[in-house]
């Protein structure tokens, strides 16, 4: 069964979603507090779920969301997201990131592509993202579910296919939502001697395929002034 392709977001915060009888954990207080969380001093930003559409399971909570803030000893104040799956009447944790200073709420894609939106603190804004791609029943390659996209092989080789004497310094801003553009990143282009607030080099647009479970580089479209 596919997710919907409108999404079910609710971003409101203390806008909680009842327990379902068979539950895992305490889904009900996912509005107001942090869950499954390594956050001190933890506080809730946005949470809400997503609806399964079609079928038997039509309506049925699919998955849950929260996006969390507080901080660590280690590293300071950072951000978190916890993912909650929903299936046979229980809730289990589908995944977790405390990797990045903020995350916004999941958004899915008509083609079942579900992306949250992450970056790490400091100037370089450092990509946090996360993205999961639905498979369906039958699928040659794996069995129905979600399944995590590697969305940083890329960017091992992406020198070789921009212009020379340019290169990206920053974390990337993905899009995954528009079906006309398809899966692509945004980016400034950086020459050596610039400095790191402001690339000179123009930019670029990278457009994505996925292939075993990775995101791979198709085309890279770029205005060099």
């Amino acid at each position: 069964m596919k997710p919907l392709v409108i999404a079910v977001l609710l971003a409101l915060l203390g806008a909680a979603m009842p327990a379902s009888a068979g539950s895992h954990m305490p889904i009900e207080g996912i509005g107001s507090t942090c869950l499954e969380t390594i956050l001190r001093n933890c506080r809730v930003l946005t949470a809400g779920y997503v609806n399964a559409d079609g079928g038997d399971r039509d309506g049925e909570p699919m998955l849950a969301w929260q996006t969390q803030t507080g901080f660590t000893p280690e590293d300071g104040v950072m951000g978190g997201f916890v993912l909650f799956q929903h299936a046979s009447g229980k809730w289990t944790v589908m995944d977790a990131g405390f990797n990045g200073w903020r995350f916004s709420p999941p958004q899915l894609s008509e083609t079942g592509l579900l992306h949250i939106a992450g970056y790490g603190g400091g100037t370089g804004a450092y990509n946090a993202d996360r993205l999961y791609q639905w498979r369906d029943p039958g699928d040659a390659v794996a069995r129905e579910g979600w399944r995590q996209i590697d969305m940083g092989t890329w960017l091992k080789t992406i020198g070789e296919k921009l212009p020379a004497g340019l290169e990206i310094w920053k974390g990337v801003q993905f899009e995954f939502q528009d079906p006309w553009s398809g899966m692509i990143a945004r980016t400034g282009l950086w020459r050596s001697d610039d400095g790191n607030c402001c690339p000179t080099g123009g930019s670029a647009v990278i457009a994505f395929g996925i292939e075993d479970d990775r995101l791979v580089v198709s085309r890279v479209d770029y205005v060099v002034p």
